[in-house]
């Protein structure tokens, strides 16, 4: 277990998130001098636009007025803007409005935990949207932690780079299947965890490229044989511990953090014990 010797680190909870399957061991304490580490830019909320077209089938460059305008406003909240996909059968229906032009639902996730989901975003209520969004980002203290539930987004667009088509579609693939898997025999711990594909996030050289939430942790290098370990971590983290608490998890594989600049995101890292497992949920106080 890690010495810490300063007030601020020695109130932040050590934790060595060890997969117990699946996950090569070989790379388990990675240099920090590694170029996956530090590579996730900082950002304090990433909004999801949620459509009904897989990244698969997305053109290489892919953009819109309403991307471009919502691009436009997310810099002044430090936010990143991605469109996203879910299979609508078995994990979630995302029901949209019919009509004509670009609509989506949007799910905003934001630093700390929290999550702001708008049903219906078009060009026609954009500046509706925007003020609401504003307003969220602006007063922190209207915010509630996130509903629950564990949140994946597998990078698979392919036009972009063929690697996040290839392994990325392939790990998308693996997520869909295991959590399916899972769900028969423990519907209530697996109900709540959603696969999605998401558009180029950066780093194709890194793919496959998970994005986690609701912790914001990006994840990448996978292969369809680590998942089911991965998941298994997933799985261990208590929704009760305060997110910006958590150390990295997966070293291996960790890019980075939303809400970490890439000092921290070192910084996170050497909080890391390789040794021992400790369960958040377990921690006395």
């Amino acid at each position: 277990m890690l010495s810490l010797t300063s007030r601020s680190l020695r109130s932040r909870i050590v934790v060595s998130l060890q997969p117990s399957r699946g996950i090569s061991t070989q790379s388990a304490q990675p240099s920090l001098e590694e170029p996956l580490l530090g590579t996730v830019p900082y950002h304090k909320s990433y909004l999801l636009l949620h459509g009904r077209q897989s990244p698969r089938t997305f053109p290489s460059r892919f953009a819109s007025p309403l991307l471009v305008s919502l691009r436009q406003q997310a810099l002044q909240w430090s936010a990143l803007v991605n469109v996203a996909w879910r299979q609508p059968e078995p994990y979630n229906d995302v029901s949209l409005p019919v009509e004509e032009g670009e609509t989506y639902s949007m799910v905003a996730f934001v630093q700390g935990g929290a999550r702001l989901e708008i049903p219906h975003v078009s060009m026609a209520n954009l500046d509706e949207v925007c003020s609401r969004l504003q307003d969220y980002m602006e007063h922190p203290e209207k915010r509630t932690q996130s509903q629950g539930g564990l949140h994946l987004y597998v990078c698979t667009h392919g036009a972009r780079d063929c690697r996040c088509g290839d392994l990325g579609g392939k790990v998308a693939e693996a997520f869909k299947d295991e959590v399916l898997k899972r769900r028969k025999p423990e519907p209530v711990k697996y109900s709540s965890v959603t696969v999605s594909e998401i558009g180029h996030v950066g780093g194709h050289q890194y793919a496959a490229n998970v994005l986690v939430f609701p912790y914001g942790d990006w994840l990448g290098r996978l292969r369809p044989d680590d998942v089911p370990g991965i998941l298994d971590v997933l799985i261990q983290r208590s929704s009760s511990v305060d997110v910006d608490q958590l150390p990295s998890i997966l070293p291996s594989h960790w890019r980075g953090r939303m809400g970490l600049h890439k000092d921290e995101q070192l910084e996170r890292l050497r909080l890391v014990s390789h040794n021992d497992w400790v369960d958040p949920s377990r921690t006395s106080a």
